[in-house]
């Protein structure tokens, strides 16, 4: 259903995608689907669980010339992994987290561009949850540096321009520092799929 849902709107908004110039500035709320991912030292990989979240902030557009940006900002960026059971929530644990993306978009054709860079993740909070919050923040790592693909398409409205895409994020540092039990038998990595839904206001 999403597949579908992408090819479709991606699709309707190439049709009047147009040539950007400049500096734009405008406001970001992207869903995110996450994947934290373990390895086990011994038996190698094991299940992944998923999770959800989204992107909320300012994002920053510079263009060199018309078919080449950088691509930054600041956005907050939640992330959640619940474990239930017949629909019902017996754990979770939740990730809040200062998102600086620094993005390349290059020109593929007239209406789509690649998106290719680095960022990092800043956590601001984090929490273990099972009927109680607990925090957690001594056993993660702070920083979580991560390198970026994905592609894009522009659309100029009356007001600004609307971003579509979808982009993949691998987060190479452990999301588990030293201090995590579990840290001695398993590493934990994030991967993360960005749906890009962003609206530049201001544009010079």
């Amino acid at each position: 259903m999403l597949k579908k849902f992408i090819i479709c709107f991606s699709l309707l908004l190439s049709l009047n995608t147009k040539a950007q110039s400049g500096f734009q500035l405008g406001l970001e709320v992207s869903p995110v689907w996450n994947l934290n991912v373990h390895y086990n030292k011994v038996l190698g990989f094991g299940p992944a669980d998923g999770g959800y979240g989204f992107n909320i902030g300012v994002p920053v557009k510079w263009w060199f010339k018309e078919n080449i940006s950088l691509q930054t900002g600041l956005t907050f960026e939640y992330m959640a992994f619940d474990n239930r059971v017949n629909n019902t929530l017996l754990s979770s644990q939740r990730h809040g987290s200062i998102n600086l993306p620094i993005m390349f978009n290059l020109a593929l054709s007239d209406t789509w561009y690649g998106v290719f860079g680095t960022g990092v993740n800043y956590n601001v909070f984090n929490q273990a949850w099972s009927g109680f919050s607990v925090d957690i923040s001594s056993q993660i790592n702070s920083f979580q540096p991560y390198i970026g693909a994905g592609v894009n398409t522009l659309l100029e409205r009356d007001k600004g321009v609307f971003e579509f895409g979808v982009q993949g994020r691998f987060h190479f540092i452990q999301l588990l520092n030293e201090n995590a039990p579990q840290s001695n038998d398993f590493s934990s990595n994030i991967l993360s799929l960005d749906l890009l839904l962003r609206f530049y206001l201001f544009n010079r």
